[in-house]
Formats: C-alpha cells, structure tokens, sequence
C-alpha cells in the first residue's frame, strides 16, 4: 500500500482556532472578515451565561458594532432559521458568529450561507463537530433533515474549552458520546481515507480515557474532550457517518436529545458491521456508567422506513443494510430497553 492508492479532499473552515481563552480572539476573527454589524447567534440560555459577554466585549474592544439573537432552540425546526435570517436582515449584519452548541451553530451556517454572510462559529459543547463540517441539521415538517453544501463551512471556528465549563453534567455525556459515535462510525465508512481514520482513533481514545471525568467537571478533561470533538469533526465532516446516525434519527424524531438517541443506537450499528468487539464492550460501558437510556414509543415498522429512505448513510455503510435488520435492531433495543426500566 502506498499514497497512490488513495484520493481524497478535505474540506476545513479557513481558519481553526483551538485553545484555552481563545473566546478572546474572535473580535480580531471579525475584524479581519471586514465586519462592522456583527449579528451573534445564541440560545436563550446560552445569552444568560457569561460566555456571551466575553464575546461582546471583545468586538467592543475594537469598536465593532453587534446585537445579540438569542432565539435558536433545541432540535431547531427550520423555521427556527427563517426567524434567524430575518433578524439578520433587519440589522443589516454582515457578519454572524455563532455560539453555542450544535444546534446553534446549524443555524447560523445555513442562515450565513443564505445571505452570503461570513461566519464565525464557536462551540459551547463538547460533541456535535458542527464548527467544521458542511453540514447543517434541521427539523423539517418534523423530521430531521440533513443539509449539506459547502457554503456551510465556516470562515473560523474558534474552539475555547472553557466556553465547555459550564456544561451541566447530562449534556456533558450525551455531546461527548456524539463525538464517540462520529468517531467509530466515520473509521469504517466508505469514504474513510488514511487521515480521516488516524483522526478519528486518536479522537476515541482520547473520549475513551477523558469522557466519565468530562461528566463529572474534570477541567482537563473537559479540554481533551474539546479537542476530541473537534478531531472527531473534521474526521466525519470528511468521511461521513453510518448506520449509527441513521438508526438515531427516528428517536430523535420523537423527541430524544441526539447525542442520547446516537448513543443507544451506536452499539447495535457497531456490532451489525462487524467492528472491534472490544471497543464495542467499552462503548457499552461508557453508556452504562453514563446511564444513558431511552424509551422506544414509536412504531417499529415506521421507524424502520425512516432508517431505509435515509441513502446518505446507509450508502456509507461499510455493510448492506436490509430492512428485516434494522427492525431486528429496533426491537431488540425495544426488549432490552424495556428491562433496564424494570
């Protein structure tokens, strides 16, 4: 084997800022991209915490001119961006910055990609990778829609770990066991190459050694997971994600968290494509000590046709995916769920 077996392309933001106290450089980030009406995207409950003032104040330091939309919400439909884009608009902002955790920074990728904005985004939590990818996850009629256009990718992704310390311990666990999924499923994929895998092993392990402490307020291993989120990222936002995303999206469907639904799903997708049985055992031991569970309340069949019609995935898939198999999966973790509530 040698390098003229592969070819490949990675797409990355312009610039990857990674660091403690970096939150502090983004006013220079804006500056350099020309902004003088800066709109910053955030969530209700993000605008309370006191990393949205260290944002501010350093666009204030260099005289830029910002107002804060602090309406994107949780699983955010797609209207949530029409609202976003319309703020957007009546400001006359030329620049957005995005902070918070996955679900903000969707929006402000796609609402960035519709004006033809520039972008900065931040993470506030330590899982989704959503700082360097192209893609942007939405709620459409419902149902999760994946968006994929290159136009998402950010102009700067500044990722400060301590904007990841005020984390309550429950989002803690299900962001870092979405970064696990990304990383394990990205590995086998169809369109792994050799950097994507040595990424996203070096992303494992550091969740493997760093997640339980993560959860329970370790400031160390709040950086590394940090920096495993983001190794994770480019390795999936370059290869893709499998069979464990794809089974996750019903459940989101009905209401549970990402990061738990790909939790739950992620042993069952590893074992079903024939992946390392030891790290399967340690990602099932991650899930137990988290105490990650979930209630199936949806039908079965229905959920199953879901999974079938989702081609980008399953076409990903290092394993043919049969409809017999992903029913077969829903109701063993129908049965096995229902015996761990007992």
């Amino acid at each position: 084997m040698y390098a003229g077996d592969y070819e490949f392309q990675l797409l990355l933001p312009r610039s990857i800022i990674f660091g403690s106290g970096t939150v502090q450089r983004v006013g220079s980030e804006a500056e350099r991209l020309g902004a003088s009406k800066i709109l910053i995207v955030t969530s209700h409950g993000m605008a309370k915490r006191g990393c949205v003032e260290q944002v501010t104040t350093s666009l204030s330091l260099l005289g830029l001119r910002f107002k804060i939309f602090a309406g994107v919400v949780p699983e955010p439909p797609i209207e949530n961006a029409h609202d976003c884009l319309s703020a957007a608009k009546a400001y006359g902002a030329d620049l957005l910055i995005g902070l918070g955790g996955g679900s903000v920074l969707d929006v402000t990728k796609k609402v960035a990609s519709d004006l033809g904005l520039g972008k900065i985004v931040m993470p506030t939590t330590a899982g989704t990778g959503s700082e360097v990818t192209n893609i942007s996850v939405l709620k459409v009629t419902g149902r999760k829609k994946v968006l994929i256009d290159n136009s998402f990718i950010a102009d700067a992704a500044i990722v400060d770990p301590t904007l990841t310390f005020t984390m309550p311990p429950k989002l803690a666990a299900s962001t870092g066991m979405d970064a696990l999924a990304h990383a394990t499923e990205c590995y086998q994929s169809k369109r792994a190459n050799q950097i994507t895998k040595a990424l996203a092993m070096e992303a494992y392990t550091l969740i493997r050694e760093n997640l339980r402490a993560a959860v329970a307020g370790d400031p160390k291993a709040r950086v590394n997971m940090s920096l495993a989120s983001l190794m994770a990222g480019i390795a999936f936002g370059n290869s893709g994600t499998t069979l464990g995303h794809a089974l996750s999206f019903p459940l989101s469907d009905e209401g549970i968290p990402h990061g738990e639904a790909v939790a739950v799903m992620l042993p069952y997708a590893l074992e079903y494509n024939g992946f390392d049985p030891e790290i399967i055992a340690e990602v099932k031991s991650l899930i137990a000590d988290l105490d990650i569970t979930v209630v199936v309340k949806a039908d079965i069949q229905e959920m199953a046709n879901i999974v079938m019609a989702d081609e980008r995935h399953l076409a990903n898939n290092p394993r043919e995916v049969k409809l017999e198999d992903v029913i077969e999966i829903y109701e063993r973790l129908k049965r096995e769920s229902s015996s761990q509530t007992r």
